[in-house]
């Protein structure tokens, strides 16, 4: 009776440790194949962007005197940038335009460049008629927890993300404040605020934050906080959350 009581115990042991080891390695699992999938879903949206920022504005053009000058760059008279309607500013050439979102609401960005006759908006459509070998205007806001698209094309927005928390864009300019260059980030309300009063048309780089939730409950972190795109804490929930940050450069612009 002995021997028994002392098998069935080891027994339970063995099978208490058999399972201590099954639940932390679904854990484990659950935590890495969400963190793979946050990570693709931040690659596939900052390619998608990356692809416009860089090609925001005017094309080039090749001068006459390339030959004999190459540093002379020749940017397209015919690129109007955004209809006057979207931003609000008639006569005004911007290739980049944003809204700050209200109250710490995700922001919105617009991109526009113009078309090469071959060029596509961000959901792989050429522009609508009417500013086909013009421009391509390109809308990247929140809807729920969906990241939208709306192209340059008629058809209306669509998710090129979803899981997404937050989206904050600051913009990227050189001003000239107390004598001294200075290079720094902007929201889009700040855009045209005193006193360094930058502008739309002075914007040489675009910073987006993407912060981003997992699918499942496996993630139990009692007490932990993260800090989010905005700064603001950000209590766990179970659910796994990354922040992921990019900054762009635009080719086109004018250093």
């Amino acid at each position: 009776m002995v021997e028994l009581m002392v098998g069935i115990t080891i027994g339970l042991l063995v099978v208490v440790a058999a399972i201590g080891s099954l639940v932390a390695t679904q854990v484990t699992s659950t935590v890495t194949g969400d963190s793979s999938r946050l990570q693709q879903k931040a690659d596939a949206v900052f390619r998608n962007l990356a692809f416009h920022l860089t090609q925001a504005g005017a094309i080039v053009l090749t001068p006459a005197n390339a030959a004999t000058n190459p540093a002379v760059l020749v940017f397209s008279p015919l690129y109007t940038g955004f209809d006057p309607a979207t931003t609000g500013a008639p006569g005004q050439i911007f290739s980049i335009h944003g809204i700050n979102g209200a109250a710490n609401a995700p922001d919105t960005l617009r991109i526009s460049y113009q078309d090469n006759g071959t060029a596509r908006d961000c959901l792989g459509n050429r522009p609508a008629a009417a500013t086909v070998n013009i421009r391509v205007d390109n809308t990247f806001n929140m809807n729920g927890a969906d990241l939208m698209c709306l192209g340059a094309s008629a058809a209306a927005a669509q998710s090129i993300a979803d899981g997404v928390e937050d989206f904050q864009v600051t913009y990227g300019v050189q001003t000239d404040a107390a004598g001294a260059d200075q290079y720094q980030f902007y929201r889009a309300d700040q855009m045209l605020a005193a006193p360094l009063t930058p502008n739309w048309t002075s914007i040489q780089a675009v910073s987006i934050c993407l912060q981003l939730i997992g699918d499942t409950l496996g993630n139990p972190q009692p007490g932990l906080l993260m800090t989010g795109c905005r700064g603001q804490n950000v209590a766990s929930d179970g659910r796994l959350r990354r922040v992921f940050q990019r900054t762009f450069a635009l080719r086109n612009a004018l250093l």
